[in-house]
């Protein structure tokens, strides 16, 4: 399969249209983690537009994407750039191309998911730099953060928060 057909299929995969997207920019201005991205969502859809399968697995931007899915709230297609970057996480995986902090990332995010049904972007970046050795990292960005409303310091758990830490468990254990 060419560089080509697999970025068509991964596309076809998350039900993404590469072209939906006109480069207007809202996705990269609200995304909370695309100062720390190589290119954030924006620069992730131009390279599915230009073909670019590889800049795109072997960036950072997969592997630092919280799934907020605040890009696609701002975006005017409603173009789903989280669904893209799960399939090409995978394809990177299948590949052997892993960013080295990445276990780190998954982990973190999975048990704040279980811990609070859902992701929480502050309680994510936060352990994540402890956990990678960086914890300062993203500390000047922080109260830009809060006063523009991005990131909210509440730990909010959702209703049925057992529920989803037992789909977790499954999970688990079914990929195993």
């Amino acid at each position: 399969m060419t560089e080509h057909e697999t970025l068509n299929e991964l596309m076809e995969k998350a039900d993404v249209r590469q072209y939906d997207c006109y480069q207007c920019g809202k996705c990269s201005g609200g995304c909370p983690m695309s100062d720390a991205m190589d290119f954030g969502p924006r620069g992730l859809m131009r390279c599915a537009q230009v073909g670019s399968l590889g800049r795109i697995l072997n960036s950072d931007t997969i592997w630092l994407c919280t799934g907020c899915h605040a890009c696609v709230e701002r975006c005017p297609h409603d173009v789903n750039v989280p669904a893209l970057i799960e399939e090409a996480r995978y394809e990177a995986m299948r590949r052997g191309i892993k960013r080295h902090d990445s276990d780190v990332l998954n982990k973190t995010f999975v048990s704040s998911v279980r811990t609070f049904g859902r992701n929480h972007e502050m309680l994510l970046a936060g352990l994540y730099n402890v956990f990678a050795m960086k914890p300062i990292q993203d500390m000047a960005s922080v109260p830009h953060m809060m006063k523009k409303k991005l990131i909210n310091p509440l730990l909010k758990p959702i209703h049925g928060t057992s529920e989803v830490a037992e789909l977790i468990e499954r999970a688990e254990r079914w990929d195993k």
